[in-house]
């Protein structure tokens, strides 16, 4: 099985980032158009047409999620210059999102909106 790693340093405090990777209103900025999610255990989850479900949640530490044929984890890290945001997905089938773009997406919606 395929093992997807990305990171980015957002230039946020951990609870910024948190919201930025938490509230569908911050997710839309960066993740997909059309967003349904909720940082709570076996809650359903849709960006855009890719549906899933919320498998754990560790408050301001990590969220990991099953969409489609991937199982995707965000983890936080305290980082000198901010927040890390480590995207590991393992993907079961070749269907699955390009994170590079993504990350970079957020990391200047994290720049424009730092608390």
């Amino acid at each position: 099985m395929p093992v997807v790693n990305r990171e980015v340093v957002l230039p946020v405090p951990r609870e910024r980032a948190w919201e930025l990777i938490t509230e569908p209103a911050e997710l839309q900025e960066w993740l997909g158009d059309d967003v349904e999610f909720e940082a709570t255990e076996d809650a359903p989850l849709r960006v855009d047409d890719r549906e899933g479900v919320v498998e754990e949640v560790v408050e301001h530490e990590r969220i990991v999620f099953r969409w489609g044929d991937s199982r995707v984890e965000w983890a936080l890290e305290d980082a000198v210059s901010g927040t890390r945001l480590l995207v590991i997905e393992h993907r079961y089938a070749a269907d699955s999102i390009t994170w590079g773009p993504k990350l970079m997406a957020l990391s200047a919606a994290s720049a424009l909106c730092p608390a």
